[in-house]
C-alpha cells in the first residue's frame, strides 16, 4: 500500500488557515490532517495498453477491471499449450488402454496359422528324412525342410511374444513417462492462464480513481503505475496529542473527527497510537502548544458518504460523535 502524504500542502493550508483564525474560535479537539489510502495500481507484465474503461473520479468496486494489456501475442501462446495438453492427454488414454480385442484377435490368428505351419514343415521333415534313409531323395531337400522348420518355429516365437506384450499392457515405465507429459503440458498450460490473467488489472479494493497515467496505446511498462486507486469511503487523519493528555486515547476506542465546513461530525475509530513522542508540528494553530511533546495518533474515519478531501484540517475529540 502506498500512501500518499500531503503534509507540504496541508502545511501551508493550515497555517493559512491559522492566521484567518486568529482571534476567532477553532473546534475543539487535538489537530491533524485527513489523508487518503492511496494504491499505485500496476501491471506484473510489459505490455500495450488495449483499453482503461475507468476515468478520474469513477468509483469502483473490488474485482472491478481497471486496464487491459492487449492479448493478441499471448492468446495463440496459450492455445499452443491447450493442444499439447490434449496430446498428451489422449496419448496417456491410449496407453491406459492397452491393446484393442481385434489387434490382439488378429496376432491370435496369426499365431494359430504360424503353427499349423509349422506342424506343416514338422510333417514334410519327417517323410523326407525317411526318404533320404531309403535313397528316394537327396540330403540337400531334407536340410532345406530342417531350415523351414527352424524358420517356422521362430516365427511361432516371435507372433507368441507379441501376442503376450499386447495382452500385458503398456509397461509402467511407459504410463510414468507419459503422465510426465500431462503434468508438464498442463503446467504450461496453467502459467500461460495466469500470465493471460494478469493482462488484465482490477481493483483490489473498492474506492475512488485518484488519476489515470496511461492512455489505450501506450506501452505499460511492469511495475509503473497505471492508476491511482484510493479508499475514499474510509479515510484517516494523524492527530497530534499532547503528552499529558495521551491517558485518555485508547486503541480501538470512538473518536469524532471535525472539519470545517461540515456541520456534522465524522465517527472514528482509533487504529494506531504512536511508540514514540514527536515535537509539535510547526502548523499547528496554537502557540501554547509547539513547545510541548506530542504523539501521532491515527484514527480511522467512517466517511460513506464521501464528503471529506485529503489536505483537510481536523479535530478530533475522543469520544463518540453527538
Amino acid at each position: 500500500m502506498v500512501k500518499n502524504s500531503r503534509a507540504l500542502g496541508g502545511t501551508l493550508f493550515l497555517v493559512a488557515l491559522a492566521a484567518c483564525n486568529r482571534g476567532s474560535g477553532i473546534p475543539p479537539g487535538d489537530q491533524g490532517i485527513v489523508e487518503l489510502d492511496e494504491r499505485l495500481l500496476a501491471f506484473d507484465l510489459t505490455g500495450r495498453l488495449a483499453e482503461v474503461p475507468v476515468h478520474r473520479g469513477q468509483l469502483v468496486t473490488a474485482g472491478q477491471p481497471l486496464a487491459r494489456l492487449d492479448e493478441s501475442l499471448a492468446r495463440p501462446v496459450r492455445d499452443a499449450r491447450a493442444a499439447e495438453l490434449a496430446a498428451a492427454q489422449a496419448q496417456l488414454a491410449l496407453l491406459e488402454a492397452g491393446a484393442r480385442s481385434e489387434d490382439i484377435g488378429a496376432v491370435s490368428a496369426q499365431v494359430r496359422a504360424a503353427q499349423a505351419n509349422q506342424a506343416k514343415v514338422q510333417s514334410n521333415l519327417k517323410r523326407a528324412r525317411a526318404l533320404v534313409a531309403t535313397g528316394a531323395i537327396n540330403e540337400s531337400e531334407a536340410e532345406n525342410l530342417e531350415h523351414d522348420a527352424r524358420a517356422a518355429a521362430e516365427e511361432v516365437r516371435n507372433l507368441g511374444e507379441r501376442l503376450r506384450l499386447l495382452r500385458a499392457g503398456s509397461r509402467p515405465q511407459e504410463l510414468s513417462a507419459a503422465r510426465a507429459r500431462v503434468e508438464a503440458a498442463a503446467a504450461a498450460l496453467a502459467l500461460e492462464d495466469a500470465r493471460l490473467g494478469r493482462h488484465t488489472l482490477a481493483a483490489p479494493i473498492p474506492g475512488a480513481i485518484l488519476d489515470v497515467h496511461l492512455e489505450p496505446g501506450e506501452v505499460a511498462a511492469a511495475g509503473v503505475p497505471v492508476l491511482t486507486l484510493a479508499d475514499t469511503a474510509h479515510p484517516y487523519a494523524d492527530v497530534f496529542v499532547p503528552l499529558e493528555a495521551l491517558a485518555r486515547v485508547r486503541m480501538e476506542a470512538p473518536a469524532c473527527l471535525r472539519v470545517d465546513g461540515e456541520p456534522a461530525g465524522f465517527p472514528s475509530t482509533v487504529e494506531d497510537i504512536g511508540r514514540h513522542t514527536e515535537f509539535t508540528p510547526r502548523y499547528l494553530f496554537s502557540p501554547k502548544e509547539r513547545p510541548h511533546l506530542v504523539v501521532r495518533v491515527r484514527v480511522r474515519i467512517d466517511d460513506r458518504d464521501r464528503r471529506l478531501h485529503a489536505g483537510v484540517p481536523a479535530f478530533v475529540s475522543w469520544d463518540s460523535c453527538r
